[in-house]
């Protein structure tokens, strides 16, 4: 028995990648022929997203634990290069066993009634939650990620009950850095993720006569650069309007950026205001507490109560209490609770 971790298979940028795009996008669609490549759902991409790295963590842990875990794609081949971040073997989704536990990403839970044995739905975007599996089947079980996304859970699937798992931070990848050792005055941001919102924040910090923080858009990067580059700020602006499994704000408090900004209607669980993060959901409260935070003694303040929060979510926290947990139910021997994963990094995770 093993367990199956499907997740979306990244497009390149070759003539079959741009061929299939522009069918999913017209009437050819709904051909036999596109819905045999898309394999009935969204399982192709050309974006890494936090959640598919979540599900790639969760994989590796698993694995750690001592049991058979692979990842699972269309194709059955590492699509992600630099982007992966865990060294463990692919499968193709139609190669799977009758006696496999499948965990599905949200956005193909469809997929689950094809699934002969106990299947793991993960639902960690809000805007995937569809019932159009049968989920009260006594074999499916229902994941999800923080108590925002449960409260829309509940009403999506009523009648089944619903775990909260613990993301993983890579405290590896991510290590703290003091505020005292990275750029003075540095803001970065993601573009990807609320950009007005972003530049009306540098616009109404710049209104209230501020120039100490100058602010740098981060996209495109590997886990890895960006790890790499999350050494250097200050501040991490949280500028998205709905969050999934809402990583980068955690990424950040482990690495000892304070994080400034939107609470995602709630999916930034971790941000409590001017304890482990400044919560502003305008930019006008943004930028005033931008000017708060010139202060070097409540920046370090909260960038320490963060770390010291967050430390629940490394691999050896709650995240190994639950795969060791979760394994025993599914009916699979683990390790003595004396015993601790290995490092993410340990399993062969690539760095750039």
């Amino acid at each position: 028995m093993r367990i199956v971790f499907l997740i979306p298979e990244l497009r390149g940028t070759g003539w079959k990648d741009r061929a299939l795009e522009l069918a999913t996008r017209t009437r050819l669609r709904d051909s036999r022929l596109v819905r045999h490549f898309i394999v009935d759902s969204r399982l192709h991409t050309r974006q890494t997203f936090g959640g598919t790295l979540n599900i790639m963590r969760h994989a590796a842990l698993a694995r750690s634990l001592g049991v058979e875990a692979v990842l699972a794609t269309p194709g059955g081949t590492d699509s992600y290069g630099r982007f992966n971040i865990v060294n463990l073997p692919f499968i193709r989704w139609a190669d799977r066993r009758a006696d496999d536990v499948c965990l599905v990403p949200d956005i193909c839970t469809r997929l689950i009634d094809d699934v002969k044995g106990p299947a793991i739905a993960y639902l960690q975007v809000p805007i995937f939650l569809t019932p159009n599996f049968d989920y009260m089947r006594s074999d499916v079980q229902l994941w999800t990620d923080s108590p925002f996304m449960l409260e829309k859970c509940e009403r999506a699937f009523p009648g089944k009950k619903i775990p909260i798992v613990p993301n993983i931070v890579d405290d590896v990848r991510f290590p703290f850095r003091p505020q005292s050792e990275r750029e003075a005055g540095l803001v970065f941001a993601f573009p990807r993720k609320g950009p007005e919102f972003i530049e009306a924040t540098r616009a109404a910090y710049a209104a209230l006569g501020g120039t100490h923080w100058r602010f740098e858009l981060i996209d495109g990067l590997s886990l890895a650069e960006l790890a790499k580059a999350m050494l250097r700020p200050q501040i991490f602006l949280a500028s998205a309007e709905v969050e999934g499994c809402a990583l980068p704000p955690q990424e950040s408090m482990a690495t000892g950026i304070v994080v400034v900004g939107k609470s995602a209607r709630g999916a930034n669980f971790s941000m409590e205001h001017r304890r482990t993060a400044m919560v502003a959901e305008t930019p006008a409260e943004a930028a005033a507490s931008l000017r708060e935070l010139e202060n070097d003694v409540l920046r370090d303040t909260i960038s320490r109560n963060a770390y010291a929060f967050i430390q629940r979510y490394f691999p050896s926290g709650e995240p190994t209490t639950f795969w060791r947990s979760t394994l025993r139910d599914l009916g699979f021997t683990v390790p003595s609770s004396g015993a601790g994963p290995v490092p993410l990094q340990a399993q062969g995770a690539r760095t750039a």
